[in-house]
């Protein structure tokens, strides 16, 4: 075979295993984009908070069984969506975002270590344990559905918790408090 064909069937190898892997892993680096950038916009009391749910989500994501890392992602951008949309009280919400992010990471990845450790099929061979085994599993697949739920229910309440204010955005508001309405 000629060298330089070689060469490039190599170098086109190489090019689809990179393709292959990113597409195999776009997932994780959807969540590690915006999980980076969140940490970014962070201030600087909830930045070593946000770096930590980062990471925890982008470990889970690549480490955890499905459905974890789509609904990582799903709130992941629902948490942007809060923070963008949130007039009144940013810190809360944001705070709000790296708790429920940090916490479904963590839940699923022992989600994932339970199905993964064979546990449960340890525990379904067992007469004694079998209808035990059931109901630990049930519980468990429904957490993982449920747990974004009630995250997103909650981004909505707190989102649409306030009523729009007479005067437009806060910050208008309180400037026109402290000016007495004169411009």
């Amino acid at each position: 075979m000629n060298p330089a064909l070689e060469r490039l069937i190599w170098v086109i190898n190489g090019f689809l295993v990179l393709i292959f892997s990113t597409a195999d892993h776009l997932l994780t680096l959807a969540i590690l984009a915006s999980v980076g950038a969140f940490v970014w916009v962070s201030p600087d009391e909830q930045r070593p908070w946000a770096i930590g749910a980062g990471v925890l989500s982008v470990v889970a994501s690549v480490f955890t069984l499905s459905p974890t890392p789509v609904f990582l992602l799903v709130m992941s951008f629902g948490g942007w969506t809060a923070l963008i949309m949130e007039k009144y009280n940013r810190p809360a919400i944001r705070w709000n975002i790296i708790r429920g992010i940090s916490i479904y990471a963590v839940a699923g990845m022992g989600y994932s270590l339970y199905r993964s450790s064979g546990a449960s099929t340890a525990l379904a061979t067992d007469s004694q344990m079998a209808q035990g085994a059931v109901y630990i599993n049930m519980i468990a697949g429904v957490a993982m559905y449920a747990i974004p739920l009630v995250f997103m229910g909650m981004l909505t309440q707190s989102i649409w918790a306030h009523p729009p204010a007479p005067g437009g955005r806060p910050a208008q508001l309180i400037g026109r408090i402290r000016t007495r309405g004169k411009d």
